[in-house]
């Protein structure tokens, strides 16, 4: 089991949730939701309700970290003639001299554990909405190999890479900035060493992370279905989904990929449910105020995304990730947060992302994701590409930096 850094059932004090939220809850005196939350949950208790089931999920997106006894339940172990084959890829695509920015399935054959890849994909975006595959070292291979391995591998599960950034990087390198002397809350969460709260990657379909190295102590990742906090707030709190679904949230993102939007948090999309939470943009930091022309943040609100968090962390499931290991992560059903973790000697947490699209298993978006989604994922002229393979030391964070994940 995983170690936890709140009570479970709460978010009490030293979570990144109070942490992220409670500098707004405190600019209204009269507000008293964190406080009422931490210490009366009515929305993570077990009493049972009475609820039309029609409202109900029921599907294999709905399901809770306890139901995961074994971790071989999602975990795709690559035996020694798979690995031979991806070796085999490997080489082959070497030998073609072509720019890493080229590895596809065609440049990267993968004849015997191509198939099996491809029903993980079908996991990720109808089954559960994850998977991990295990058996690749990131130790034994080159910074280059190993990127070309993540590409390749990768590019089976969804096929298409979009941008991150406004500079339009292709890869994230994830990390603590050890050069950077910026307190870690005032760092872009990817550079920090700190505890996040479960939220979504922007309008990414897929996120695919490569674990490169683990920290010495915490650093793992734990995963929500969104389809289950959906369930239980139908019967503990139906006014908040009500609330979830309307278009009053306002993202302010500061950047030129990813503009500030007015829109939901939760979609029924031709009968498919969707989840898009990222409290940062939603509300602001220390610091860095909202926009006045975005809409308030009110006692209703903060309780919303309160108790998406109590729900999503009373019903995790914690992966202890290992070097080597890739994991594949549908972003509109899945909610994902990290532990705080500390580094030291030869033990420096470092991952890699890719964010993907399948574009025959992508689902149908609505307007609201699907403008950012094809700003990620499209040629436009404001952001181009860039394939920046090597990780850069960072010094200084701006403000559209810190506010995404």
């Amino acid at each position: 089991m995983c170690p936890t850094l709140v009570v479970d059932h709460l978010i009490g004090e030293s979570s990144p949730a109070f942490r992220e939220l409670s500098h707004v809850a405190v600019a209204d005196p009269k507000t008293k939701v964190l406080q009422n939350l931490a210490e009366n949950p009515a929305v993570v208790s077990d009493q049972t309700l009475k609820v039309d089931n029609g409202v109900l999920l029921h599907s294999k997106i709905v399901w809770e970290g306890s139901q995961f006894i074994d971790e071989a339940t999602y975990t795709r172990v690559l035996n020694d003639q798979e690995k031979d084959e991806v070796l085999a890829a490997l080489k082959h695509f070497k030998d073609l001299g072509l720019d890493g920015s080229e590895v596809n399935c065609e440049s990267f054959p993968l004849p015997t554990l191509g198939a099996h890849l491809r029903e993980l994909a079908l996991e990720v975006h109808q089954g559960r909405g994850f998977v991990n595959i295990r058996g690749l070292n990131s130790a034994a291979y080159s910074h280059e190999d190993n990127m070309l391995l993540f590409l390749g591998i990768s590019s089976y599960i969804g096929e298409t890479r979009g941008k991150q950034d406004d500079e339009g990087h292709i890869i994230a390198h994830i990390r603590d900035a050890k050069g950077c002397s910026a307190p870690q809350e005032e760092r872009s969460t990817r550079h920090s060493n700190l505890a996040l709260d479960f939220h979504s990657d922007m309008f990414a379909n897929i996120l695919a992370m490569h674990t490169r190295a683990c920290a010495t102590r915490g650093g793992n990742h734990n995963l929500a279905s969104a389809g289950k906090v959906y369930n239980e707030l139908a019967v503990a709190k139906p006014a908040l989904l009500d609330l979830m679904s309307s278009s009053v949230w306002g993202f302010g993102t500061h950047g030129k990929l990813f503009g500030s939007q007015i829109r939901p948090l939760l979609y029924r999309e031709n009968g498919k449910l969707i989840m898009n939470v990222i409290n940062r943009p939603l509300l602001g930091m220390p610091g860095v105020p909202r926009s006045a022309d975005l809409p308030e943040m009110t006692p209703g609100k903060l309780e919303a995304l309160l108790a998406i968090q109590a729900l999503a962390q009373k019903h995790k499931l914690c992966i202890s990730l290992q070097p080597g290991d890739i994991t594949f992560i549908n972003n509109f059903t899945i909610l994902h947060s990290r532990d705080a973790f500390v580094d030291s000697g030869d033990d420096n947490r470092y991952l890699v992302r890719l964010w993907l699209r399948n574009e025959s298993l992508k689902q149908d978006l609505p307007d609201y994701l699907q403008e950012g989604n094809f700003r990620m994922f499209e040629d436009n002229l404001e952001v181009k590409p860039t394939w920046n393979f090597q990780p850069t030391p960072v010094l200084k964070f701006g403000i559209r930096e810190r506010m995404t994940p």
